[in-house]
This record gives structure tokens, sequence and C-alpha cells, in this order.
């Protein structure tokens, strides 16, 4: 993604306003958040929020730990007897790595969404097997400012865990060092199993004064543009989400098996 390596140029070359005003204008008009079809699902629409998770409870074990370090490299770089024993102190360099990702994945709550409606594989693992439905967000309509969209980033997939050794040995010396920064956008990494899901994330930040972060309910100050019913959604369900959310003006479709020669998907409107 190429647009994301000259964000981070911005940001950490230019200044950090200027590289969220970038980000802003590359966020997908479209992203989207599957969903089992439950009663609290629904109601987080008509109460304007969304569902956050903590690393620890999402489906990828390596969630927001993609990452991987050479301990002998990072105690060689160890200058002095202080630094060495200041180690010691701790414990090895792997349990003191190791409990600072897990600081930093205890901190952060995650919602995601993907670039895809018509993606079989995302219907089936998290709309229940296509009974479930999907919320279509155009997060471009808030500013560059806001929360969501400043901490809505795409993820990246790669084959292999990103190398943080060199990092380490600069947090170490210089841990004043702007691109120390980099550890928060290495949470956006992920193993290429999972590129299919085309995700973007929001990353929310604990902050000093919040008590520890679990799963749950964060406001979302934006109506969905549309909502999509899976193709297996119940039929006897359809006419209460339509008068649940009468009053909100929001587009109903349903999926449907296309009658086409290629495994495809239409929309029916039920507005």
């Amino acid at each position: 993604m190429e647009w994301f390596e000259e964000f981070l140029r911005l940001y950490f070359r230019v200044g950090i306003e200027e590289a969220y005003k970038f980000k802003h204008k590359n966020i997908p008009s479209k992203l989207y958040k599957y969903q089992p079809y439950k009663e609290n699902r629904i109601s987080t629409i008509i109460n304007k929020k969304l569902w956050f998770s903590i690393p620890k409870d999402m489906n990828d074990p390596f969630d927001s730990r993609g990452i991987c370090w050479n301990t002998n490299e990072i105690e060689d770089s160890l200058k002095t007897r202080v630094q060495k024993d200041k180690i010691k102190e701790f414990g090895s360099i792997d349990s003191i790595v190791d409990g600072a990702i897990a600081s930093l994945r205890n901190n952060i709550k995650i919602t995601c969404f993907s670039e895809k409606l018509f993606s079989m594989p995302m219907w089936s693992h998290y709309a229940n097997n296509h009974t479930g439905f999907c919320i279509e967000y155009d997060f471009t309509r808030l500013s560059y400012e806001n929360d969501l969209t400043k901490y809505l980033f795409p993820v990246g997939y790669e084959s292999h865990r990103y190398d943080i050794t060199d990092l380490l040995k600069m947090a170490i010396s210089e841990p004043d060092d702007p691109r120390v920064n980099l550890f928060f956008f290495l949470m956006l990494l992920k193993q290429s199993r999972w590129s299919y899901e085309k995700e973007w994330r929001i990353i929310k930040m604990k902050r000093p004064e919040e008590k520890e972060f679990t799963s749950g309910l964060e406001d979302c100050p934006l109506k969905p543009t549309a909502i999509y019913l899976g193709v297996n959604f119940d039929k006897n369900e359809v006419h209460s989400v339509k008068e649940k959310l009468k009053n909100f003006d929001i587009p109903i479709y349903v999926l449907k098996v296309s009658n086409s020669e290629f495994f495809e998907m239409e929309l029916e409107s039920i507005n």
C-alpha cells in the first residue's frame, strides 16, 4: 500500500497533522462491519455504538504482536554495565520485551471493518454463515481530527513477522526518538493468510485515568449509510429489522444468489 508509506513519511518527517490529513483522503468511502444477528447488535445501530475488542479476545493469536527480535543482538548492544545490570533487575531481554508487548496489547481496543461487501469468507466467519448482517459506514464524513478517523488505519499483510531488533535498540539508546512510535503502527501487521479480509481498524488507546480495558461498546457519532442482510438471514426477522430502523432513514438490502455463470451475489432493496 504505497500511500501508507507516504503517510509514515509525513508522520515522522513533516508533521503529524499533515500525515492525518493525507490519510483521511485515502480512507474508503465505504467500510463494512460484519455482524451475527443478535438483538444487542441491532441496538448498537440505534444507540450509535461500535463494539471494540481487546487483542486477546480476537481470533488471531498474533493480533497486535506480529513481531520478533534477536535477543543476542540486543544484549550485545547494551554498551554499559549499568544498562546490563538494569536488564538483570527485570529479568531477561525476552521477558522484558514480552512484558512490554503484553502491556501495549492490554491498553488498546480494536474495532474492525472490511473494504469488501461481497466476501464469502467474511459472511461465513463473521456473520454466522450468512445468517447475520453487515453495516456500511462512511468515515470520510467525519473530519480528519475526529478520533474515529484519526485512529482508523489499514491493516498490512506479510508472510513473516516484523523484526524489531533495531527498533528495540533505538528505544534503549534513544528513548525520546520519535521513531519509537513505530511500535504503534506495528499493531497493524497481520499474517498474509488474513489478507482476504481487506481490513481497516480503529485503535483506541487507554488514557491514564481509565480503568483496565475490556471488550465492549463505545460511542460512534456516525450513522450507517446502509444495512445488508445475509443471504441466509431469517426471513421472519426482516420485518422486525425494518421496524426497529424505520426512523433512521438507512437503506436496507438483502443479499441474494444471482443467476450468473460466476459465484456472485446481488442486492434486493427492502425499504
